[in-house]
């Protein structure tokens, strides 16, 4: 294949204004630091100033930055840095500021199924309040003593009225697993049965779901008792993902506005068959192993 190449003698004015544009990169801070690292000199600068200045004009935008909230680039966070390799390329980079997100949230990645405020990736399990209530104070402390358990076994069941903190605290928990560089699910009940009847024609998405909640290191059910309760959801849906994770001593919690009594009272009554029954039972005592 024949190699054509194109070259286009620029008229004396054209060279003067291009003169000019080099003496002007030549004072920017940006550029000169750009020419030092990458050993290039003014007939360089010259030859690409066009390009040079394109990337020295939006980058100027981020000087004096504050954060992210006064962010003036057109994709936030980012930038585009000039390169140089066989040839100039404008390559998008994160901001100092986008990376130390990045960093805060950089555990989300081992959240497999993720029910909660995305806000939740930032609660501390080690940073959680005593307050005043007692009961409050005696769940952080079952907490904190389980996290320093050496050969962790179980989880924990924590029950009280809406909006006494039970989700808030368990979702520290996943965090703390998720920096541990385990695998963790974090689960609303009522949404996983309502999500589960709609993927009642996708057999392989409903079985996916069902499979990630099997087999992740660390799941949190949270609202148990909350969802609508079938025979369908609580013996064909709990029934099997419980048992299987007492099985394979999966780390296992659980929020509820119930006590463990008052749950067992609420699932038993679907239907009154003898059989049911057995399953509630079964139910339960799947709870109270995990």
């Amino acid at each position: 294949m024949e190699k054509i190449c194109f070259s286009f003698e620029l008229t004396e004015e054209q060279k003067k204004e291009k003169e000019k544009l080099c003496q002007q990169l030549l004072k920017k801070k940006h550029v000169k630091k750009w020419m030092i690292k990458h050993h290039v000199d003014e007939s360089y600068l010259f030859a690409h100033s066009g390009k040079i200045y394109d990337w020295n004009h939006q980058i100027e935008k981020c000087d004096k930055c504050e954060g992210l909230a006064f962010c003036r680039q057109p994709i936030k966070g980012c930038y585009y840095d000039l390169e140089m390799d066989s040839f100039l390329q404008l390559v998008l980079t994160k901001c100092k500021y986008q990376k130390a997100v990045d960093e805060v949230y950089a555990h989300k990645k081992k959240y497999y199924m993720m029910d909660m405020p995305e806000s939740y990736l930032l609660i501390d399990i080690k940073n959680l309040g005593f307050e005043e209530d007692c009961d409050y104070q005696y769940a952080v402390s079952k907490i904190v003593e389980l996290l320093f358990e050496k050969d962790k076994k179980k989880g924990l069941y924590l029950y009280g009225r809406p909006g006494v903190g039970k989700s808030y605290m368990a979702a520290g928990i996943t965090n703390y697993f998720a920096k541990a560089n385990q695998s963790v699910a974090y689960i609303n009940v009522p949404k996983l049965i309502s999500d589960l009847k709609l993927l009642f024609q996708d057999h392989d998405q409903f079985e996916y779901k069902l499979k990630i909640m099997k087999e992740v290191d660390v799941l949190v059910f949270d609202d148990i008792g909350g969802e609508n309760i079938s025979t369908w959801s609580r013996d064909e849906i709990l029934l099997p993902l419980l048992d299987k994770r007492m099985q394979a001593h999966k780390l296992t919690f659980f929020t509820s506005n119930y006590k463990i009594d008052e749950l067992k009272e609420k699932w038993a009554l679907v239907t009154n068959k003898s059989s049911d029954k057995m399953a509630v039972e079964r139910l339960i005592d799947s709870v109270k192993a995990l």
